[in-house]
Formats: structure tokens, C-alpha cells, sequence
């Protein structure tokens, strides 16, 4: 067996070790050293802004000047020799790769020799699709490779909605970024935004009612707002945000009537004449003014198609894009259907070297308990991952 084969097995041993559903989803490899480099100083975003009394970036904020955000990466180090470097795109959370289960995660990639680079991207830590994480990525990305040895290439893993600027940079810098792994990333926009709100999936014509993360609807609307006509809106965005920073993570709440006294309390802090609609925003509310919520979404997202369109790159890469692709997706996600899996490799596939897993083993935030007849099934796919993972970005003779 070469060395490169050698280590590749090492790697995988390791990765299934922790990623297999033999072991708890608590459980952090030992041994790796974390270390944060700070790459622009500036407004402190996501959580840890908020609770320092910073000002919240305010959705759309293309269209008004905003301060610039600090901008910094969380490295992982591995225990021993290393084989390759990561850099994992999150995506929108307030944490980042201070949240435990990214965090863990990072650990484990690094414990199969690879240096893990996480970015905290200023937007996606303040919960909002916007075209600057596209530029921040890219910062990050030529930091990285400004410090390693010439010919160092990177591959880019993607989380959820961080398929979008992965996507793009990786076209961007195709000499330097030698593979993507994409994780609960999506093709259609609307489609998975629509599925936030309605938890519907459309496959092969039919539309297909799965389980649905409640949680999301306050941080789909925070990002619709600018395009609802609504006035005066600051109030209205902290406390969609509130919601969210309270919420998540926390899957008691997720059981109808759980979180109800909390965000009626939060409506207390939005001016009367917004409080039905955040009431709406966050599933308490059917309709707001006489409209539901998906026909706010719907006339949100119409309004703001061509402002929207950075996070669309499907409909602008193009023949651009040509890096090897492994594209993976839970069954269970209750974030963004894993519809999505199958149209963005089929997407990919007409210019790059694309392969896809979907498998019944993660969720969008863990792991999922399987049946015994879903075992075998299940393991084939977890191995794909794995081995997928293992190459280290060395996916061209594979994919």
C-alpha cells in the first residue's frame, strides 16, 4: 500500500470513528489545538456583537453604508502530520464555529490530519444572506493561502446556506481551491426558502409534506423585510433576531406551544402596529393584514428577486465552474430539503466532476436513529462520505 493510500485509510478510520453513529454526538476528539488569527478588525458581529452592545446590521445592508465587520478564522490544528487544509464555510448561525456541534465537527476533520480553516463570517453570524460573504470568504480564502506554501491548494466544505459563496469562490479561484464538498446545500433559492415557512418539497411534480424546522421563520422574514414595504423596522429586526438567538439549538422548542410565552414577551418590545405581523414572522399568527405568511414570503421574494440574485450562482457560473464536486445531503433536514441534493449535482455535473450522497444518517443540525432495514443502505452512503472526506480535496480521479 502507497503512503498516500496509507494515510487516506488512517484518515477514513478516523472519520468513521466519529462520524458513524456508534459514537455520541458529544463526543470531541482529543488532542487538537485551537487557535484564532483576526484577519480585519471592526464591528463585532453575530451574538457575541449583540451582547457587547454593538449596532445589528440591518437586513439588505447593501443599500445603506455599514461599519465595517471584524472578520475572523477559527484554526484547527491535527495531533500529527498533516495531510491536507479544510476551509469550512458555515452557514448562517450566530455562533459560527463557536456553536459546539460546528465546532465538534472541525475537531474531527482535524483529527484525520487536516488543518481546519472556519471563517466567522461577519453576515452569516448576523443572520443574513447578503453579497459581502461572498467578499469575506474570498479574504479569507487568499489569507489562508497567503500562508501556506506555494502550489498549497484548499478544499472548500460547505454547511446549508454556504453552498452559495463556496460555489462562487471556488470559480473564482479554481487554480487554488482543488475540490468543494457541499453538506445541506441547496439549487433553488425560493424553493428552499418557501420550504422554511411551509415544509414543502417538490420531487418529480408532486409536492411532498416534510417535517419543517420552526424555528427558521423569524430569521426568513428578517431577511425578506426590505422588500415587504414595511417602515421603521429596528425594533421589529432585534426582536426577530431575539428569537432566533433564544430558540435555536434548543429542540424543546421546536414542540408546538413551547416557545409561545417567550415570543409574546419579545412582541412587547415591536411598536403595536408591527406586533401582528411579527406574531406571523415567528408562527404564532396564521396571517398578518389579511395575508398569510407564504403570501408575504411569495411578495417578499418577488419584489427582491434581482437585489437576491448574488445568492443564486447556479444562473451566473456557467461554464466557470469546473472543480470537482462531491455533493452530500441528510434525509432528514428540516433546514432545506434534500430535494435540493440531487438538482444541484445534477447542475454541477454539466461542467465539473460531480458525485452525490443523500443518506438517512444526519439531519441538518445531527445525527438521525435508523431502522434496522435502513442500515445497510445507510452505511453504503456514510461510506461514500467518508471516503469523500478522507482524499482530502484529491477528489478529480474519484468523482
Amino acid at each position: 500500500m502507497s503512503g498516500d493510500a496509507a494515510d487516506r485509510r488512517a484518515a477514513a478510520v478516523s472519520l468513521l470513528r466519529w462520524l458513524g453513529p456508534w459514537t455520541s454526538e458529544t463526543a470531541v476528539p482529543p488532542g487538537i489545538r485551537q487557535e484564532r488569527v483576526w484577519v480585519r478588525a471592526g464591528r463585532v458581529p453575530g451574538l457575541r456583537g449583540y451582547l457587547q452592545g454593538e449596532p445589528l446590521a440591518r437586513p439588505a445592508p447593501w443599500r445603506a453604508a455599514e461599519p465595517t465587520a471584524a472578520l475572523e478564522i477559527v484554526r484547527y490544528h491535527p495531533p500529527g502530520p498533516v495531510r491536507a487544509h479544510y476551509l469550512v464555510v458555515p452557514g448562517l448561525h450566530y455562533l459560527g464555529a463557536d456553536d459546539p456541534r460546528l465546532d465538534r465537527f472541525c475537531r474531527v476533520l482535524a483529527a484525520a490530519g487536516f488543518v481546519v480553516h472556519c471563517p466567522m463570517l461577519p453576515g452569516h453570524l448576523d443572520l443574513l444572506l447578503t453579497p459581502s460573504t461572498v467578499v469575506d470568504l474570498r479574504v479569507s480564502v487568499d489569507h489562508v493561502l497567503s500562508e501556506l506554501p506555494r502550489g498549497t491548494k484548499l478544499t472548500l466544505f460547505s454547511i446549508s446556506f454556504g453552498s452559495s459563496p463556496a460555489l462562487t469562490v471556488a470559480a473564482e479561484r479554481a487554480d487554488r481551491i482543488d475540490a468543494v464538498i457541499t453538506f445541506g446545500g441547496y439549487a433553488d433559492l425560493e424553493a428552499s426558502l418557501s420550504f422554511c415557512l411551509d415544509g414543502v418539497m417538490w420531487r418529480e411534480g408532486q409536492a411532498l409534506q416534510l417535517p419543517r424546522d420552526p424555528l427558521n421563520s423569524p430569521v426568513l422574514f428578517l431577511n425578506t423585510l426590505p422588500y415587504l414595504g414595511l417602515r421603521d423596522t429596528e425594533a421589529l429586526e432585534r426582536a426577530l433576531r431575539e428569537a432566533a438567538y433564544r430558540t435555536w439549538g434548543r429542540f424543546e422548542y421546536k414542540v408546538p406551544g413551547a416557545r409561545d410565552v417567550l415570543l409574546y414577551e419579545l412582541a412587547e418590545k415591536v411598536p403595536r402596529a408591527q406586533r401582528e405581523w411579527f406574531l406571523m414572522a415567528v408562527g404564532l399568527r396564521p396571517q398578518a393584514a389579511g395575508r398569510s405568511s407564504l403570501v408575504w414570503l411569495t411578495d417578499g421574494l418577488r419584489a427582491g428577486r434581482e437585489e437576491l440574485a448574488f445568492a443564486r450562482p447556479l444562473e451566473r457560473l456557467g461554464a466557470r465552474f469546473t472543480t470537482p464536486t462531491v455533493v452530500l445531503h441528510g434525509q432528514s433536514d428540516d433546514v432545506i430539503p434534500w430535494g435540493e441534493a440531487p438538482k444541484l449535482a445534477q447542475a454541477l455535473s454539466a461542467t465539473a466532476r460531480t458525485r452525490l450522497f443523500v443518506t438517512g444518517l444526519f439531519s441538518h443540525t445531527g445525527k438521525e436513529r435508523l431502522q434496522a432495514a435502513q442500515v445497510a443502505e445507510e452505511l453504503k452512503a456514510l461510506y461514500g462520505m467518508i471516503d469523500a472526506l478522507s482524499r482530502g480535496g484529491r477528489l478529480a480521479p474519484w468523482v
